[in-house]
Order: structure tokens, then sequence, then C-alpha cells
């Protein structure tokens, strides 16, 4: 069963499991990687989810102990990803489903983990979630340069405060669409300002991402 537990400063989500629940996610990765038509970089961001759950499920991540109350439990195995990462990683999953043959099972982990994030988002980001949610939805993976916009977005996530992240998830979310560039309150994102602007992505292009301090 996959869980998830909130981290520091709205920065995103210890996704956790047990071993068979995070092996299964790290199959289905790997198959809709291997076979979506619109994953184009086979070694890119959305591989790097199986990469995360492996090394979660071999434990060199997050080791969450066996409840003492609980000996009906085992033990549990955790990864740390950012909100951003893991809401466009779920997104090109649940869409390139669409586009490929698949089991019960894909659908049935897929489920899993759209029902944690969901959760995870409502419990750290509180009336700001709606507003997130409805923006997570929309990112369409099927636009071709989306993966290619998440280093300068996770770059400037990670530069935030946490007042920032919570205020700005959305908006930041918002630019990953093939419109952005375009809307009105686009051009400018003055002190305070919620809205994104060209500008202020441009100055983290190439740049590493600051500690997310989670």
């Amino acid at each position: 069963m996959l869980s998830g537990q909130r981290l520091h400063d709205h920065a995103g989500l210890l996704l956790t499991g047990d071993y068979e629940s995070l092996q299964w996610l790290h199959q289905t990765v790997h198959d809709v990687n291997d076979r979506s038509p619109i994953v184009r970089d086979k070694e890119g961001a959305f591989l790097g989810l199986a990469y995360d759950v492996r090394k979660a499920y071999e434990g060199q991540r997050e080791i969450i102990p066996r409840p003492r109350h609980q000996k009906s439990l085992g033990e549990r195995y955790g990864v740390r990803i950012l909100w951003p990462v893991l809401l466009l990683q779920q997104r090109i999953l649940r869409v390139s489903l669409a586009f490929l043959d698949h089991s019960r099972r894909h659908q049935a982990i897929t489920y899993a983990l759209e029902s944690v994030i969901e959760d995870g988002l409502q419990e750290d980001f509180g009336n700001e979630s709606p507003a997130i949610i409805e923006q997570w939805q929309r990112l369409d993976p099927t636009y071709p340069d989306i993966v290619d916009k998440l280093d300068t977005r996770c770059a400037l996530f990670c530069s935030w405060s946490n007042r920032d992240r919570k205020r700005r998830l959305a908006a930041l979310l918002a630019s990953f669409g093939p419109l952005y560039a375009l809307a009105p309150a686009a051009g400018t994102s003055g002190r305070g300002s919620v809205e994104i602007s060209p500008a202020e992505l441009e100055r983290w292009v190439g740049a590493d991402w600051p500690d997310p301090r989670w």
C-alpha cells in the first residue's frame, strides 16, 4: 500500500510504501516509459520516478521502522520528491495509459498514486489545494516541450520561501501550459505577485537548484 507524508516548507511529499507496492510502482513506470509514445526521452524525468522508488525499496532512501504497537505492519520505505516533479511524473503516467494497452494492475497502482498525491496536497496546502489540484490535472504531457520546462520551474520553486510555495504553486503549474507566455498575466510578476513571469523563469535557466530545505 502506498502512502505519503508532507515534507517541511511545502517542498514535496515523502512517498512511502511496503516493498511489494513500491516494486509494483517501479515495474509499472518502467513498462509505461518503454512503451509510451509521449515519453520522448526514455532516460528522462519520468523514468526518474522508477529510479527513486527502486532506491526506496532497496533501503537506500528513507526507512520507516515497524510500529511497535502494530505488529501486523512491516517495515516501510520512502523517498522524498519535490511537488513539481511528482505532479508532472504522475500526469505522464496517467495520460500515457490512454495510449497503451494496459491491465487493471496498471490502473490500480496509478489510482493509488493519485490518491496519495491528492491527499498530500490537501493536507499540505489547505485552502490553496483546490487551485493546485486543478492546475495539476491540467498538466498535459502530450506537449513535446513540457518536460524541458521542469528544470527552471523546480529551480525557482526551490528558491521560494514556504509562504511563496503555498501561494504560488498553482501559478507555477499553470506556467507549464503551451499558452502560458501569451496570457496577459504572464508579462509581469512584481513583488508579492502570485503570477510567474517569463523573466522570473529566465533567471533560472541552466542554474543549479537551491537547497529545497525539506
